[in-house]
């Protein structure tokens, strides 16, 4: 072949070339290997069937129920357990970085649906990804993929004054969002082929109200079709009344001291509305005298409660009771508005996938009229009663019913 022919040849070839990229017919792309949301994976563990048995077994026990460890290692397997980072939005508006675990019975290779569990109320310090297992992630061993976000404030996102926008409709229902996008890329990448994009809700407590944020996130990110269900349980969805509970013990002490909640709501609304308030405004003066309002930025949520008391009335500032008017308090208003903004009772978007509610009547944390109202307004939503008294005994009825073993363990707790 002479010289000749073949820089004709490649020219001819060249100009094919040229041709087929000014096609009409758009070239396929191969598809993208970035990610999204997953930014890094910090940390992956297993957990053996026994070890999860006896985690089970001692948090009962610490509630006054005693169970077998031989009988909960039986419904138990082993466990592949992953704490991630993730890309999220913070209250800002602009990217952080925030981090949340998954879990799957080991040797998990496909799935047809994730659920995403929204955790109850926790010390910061206790952040899933930081525990790799919290026991809110049991119904992995009904054979689900358990998802479950930090939270903003929580984990990689935490704040050096521990700023939580507890509460906060946009910005809960947001961050499990995009946990659930960087969970589907970090299965991708661990090479588990997902057959459907199926999604399930779960939480209860702040995960219940945290459930329903989320899923009207997705309704926002018209990905609600591929939410089956919500099950939420024990959630504070109207937050007005979460705050006239706690004013009602004005005159007699709280049935529960857990006084610490509302300094972490006021808290929560205030950062997550990015609210220009005054500490002195908002908490009682002994609150401000003694110093304790430092204590929110320095110290777990767990030690507030003591800290502050059971009197409610030396909690917050005196402007709260003085309804309907708050005494004209510019602060006090404010937070109000900001609590009605976030109760979920107040939106005017219906939710677009089935909403299973359980409360329990005799709930001494997050009043039942909570879940009776919300119910009202859901027209997908059923509302069944928790029969164990009692808020967090409630919370361990409502995940033995969603894992299907109330019908097996509750005669064994001397329920029907």
């Amino acid at each position: 072949m002479n010289k000749h022919f073949t820089s004709k040849l490649l020219t001819l070839l060249m100009l094919l070339f040229l041709v087929a990229c000014n096609n009409d017919e758009p070239l396929v792309d191969e598809p993208s290997t970035e990610n999204v949301y997953l930014t890094n994976v910090i940390k992956e563990t297993s957990f053996n069937k026994d070890g999860l048995a006896a985690m089970v077994v001692d948090y009962v026990a610490g509630q006054g129920i005693n169970l077998s460890a031989d009988f909960v290692s039986m419904l138990m397997r082993d466990v592949d357990v992953a704490a991630i980072e993730y890309t999220t939005t913070g209250v800002d508006g602009n990217p952080v970085i925030a981090s949340g675990v998954i879990a799957m019975p080991s040797g998990t290779s496909s799935y047809d649906h994730l659920v995403s569990i929204q955790h109850g109320t926790l010390d910061i310090e206790e952040a899933p990804s930081r525990q790799l297992f919290y026991y809110e992630m049991l119904p992995v061993i009904s054979g689900h993929i358990i998802v479950m976000a930090d939270y903003l404030g929580y984990g990689s996102s935490q704040t050096p004054d521990r700023q939580h926008p507890y509460q906060h409709n946009r910005l809960t229902g947001t961050a499990c969002a995009d946990m659930i996008g960087a969970a589907r890329e970090y299965l991708k990448q661990k090479l588990v082929t997902e057959t459907d994009d199926d999604i399930e809700l779960v939480g209860y407590s702040q995960g219940g109200q945290a459930s329903m944020a989320t899923l009207f996130e997705l309704q926002r990110r018209g990905q609600a079709g591929s939410v089956r269900a919500v099950y939420a349980g024990g959630g504070p969805y109207d937050l007005e009344s979460i705050l006239q509970t706690f004013l009602s013990y004005k005159d007699n002490p709280l049935p529960y001291a857990r006084t610490g909640y509302l300094p972490y709501l006021i808290r929560g609304m205030v950062y997550g509305e990015n609210l220009q308030v005054s500490d002195e405004n908002l908490y009682a003066p002994i609150v401000i005298e003694k110093g304790l309002n430092k204590m929110f930025s320095t110290r777990p949520l767990s030690e507030w409660h003591e800290a502050l008391g059971t009197d409610i009335t030396q909690v917050i500032h005196p402007d709260f009771f003085d309804t309907p008017t708050f005494n004209g308090n510019a602060d006090v208003i404010a937070v109000i508005d900001a609590l009605r903004k976030n109760s979920l009772v107040n939106t005017s978007v219906q939710p677009e996938a089935p909403i299973y509610m359980y409360h329990s009547p005799l709930d001494d944390f997050v009043p039942y009229s909570n879940a009776v109202n919300a119910h009202k307004v859901w027209s997908s939503s059923t509302l069944t009663d928790l029969s164990m008294p009692g808020h967090v005994l409630g919370g361990i009825e409502f995940m033995l019913r969603y894992m299907g073993l109330w019908e097996l363990v509750g005669p064994m707790l001397g329920m029907n």
